[in-house]
């Protein structure tokens, strides 16, 4: 568990905990129909699904009645582990272990940031089960960009030490990860990988992100194969987009309807 932080459960939600290989836990909250389809939302790098945007999500899913699931990813929020032992392949299992736990049932991804990174290559590796999916600034390739860039003898001190801390960009207290994060992400590189996502898909980035900026989600659209997709750029928008959730639920809904009219 990352931090502590104060679980909100929802009318009509239910915990659920899901246990890893590595016997490990993943918890999140449920509001299920019964039947039909499923939202999954993903948090970013140092949430958890009990933010701002993961709360008002859930909510407008639950007014709308349908099935809604949000958790955490390991090392942060309520489920196990510790952030700084956490890389990308982590992250990705544990999204694909609470696809393949949703039994029989469609399913629409929902990622904000690094949330939207891991639900693009956990829809690769489950194309059948996905009917749609909404990227919110999603950090495609982040590792990459934030980390690799750091001065060469910085990223020899952290391969030798296995760990470094770093600054947080908000201001907060710092984090620590180990250097083993630069050499898993390299095999989810999405730019040097033949992408195809033949389903409804949107994406929303502001303009203004300082943190994952909008040339990102530039590069990814020139690059993939994406028929289905409808874009669209926020004006002075910061990198989290707390001030533009209902233009966000807008997109959500527009999916929904899109695929289940």
């Amino acid at each position: 568990m990352s931090e502590f932080v104060t679980p909100v459960i929802l009318p009509g939600e239910k915990e659920i905990r899901l246990i890893q290989p590595d016997g490990e836990s993943i918890r999140g909250y449920f509001y299920d129909t019964g039947n039909g389809p499923v939202g999954i939302y993903l948090h970013g790098f140092r949430s958890h699904c009990n933010g701002e945007k993961a709360l008002q999500f859930a909510q407008h899913a639950i007014s709308m009645d349908r099935s809604w699931l949000r958790f955490d990813l390991r090392g942060h929020g309520r489920s196990d582990g510790d952030l700084k032992d956490q890389i990308i392949s982590s992250g990705v299992s544990d999204l694909l272990r609470v696809i393949d736990w949703v039994i029989d049932r469609p399913l629409i991804l929902h990622g904000s940031s690094m949330g939207g990174w891991i639900s693009l290559l956990a829809t690769m590796r489950r194309k059948p089960r996905i009917s749609g999916m909404m990227l919110i600034a999603p950090a495609f390739n982040f590792v990459q960009h934030s980390l690799s860039t750091l001065p060469v003898q910085i990223l020899q001190q952290w391969k030798a030490e296995t760990y470094m801390s770093f600054p947080d960009a908000y201001g907060g207290e710092p984090y620590t990860l180990r250097y083993d994060i630069m050499q898993d992400a390299e095999q989810y590189d999405v730019m040097n990988t033949d992408i195809s996502i033949d389903i409804p898909l949107h994406i929303v980035h502001g303009e203004n992100d300082p943190i994952i900026p909008i040339t990102y989600t530039d590069k990814f659209i020139r690059h993939a194969h994406l028929p289905g997709l409808i874009f669209e750029r926020i004006p002075k928008g910061d990198h989290r987009l707390t001030d533009h959730i209902p233009l966000i639920i807008s997109h959500i809904d527009c999916i929904w309807q899109e695929i289940y009219k």
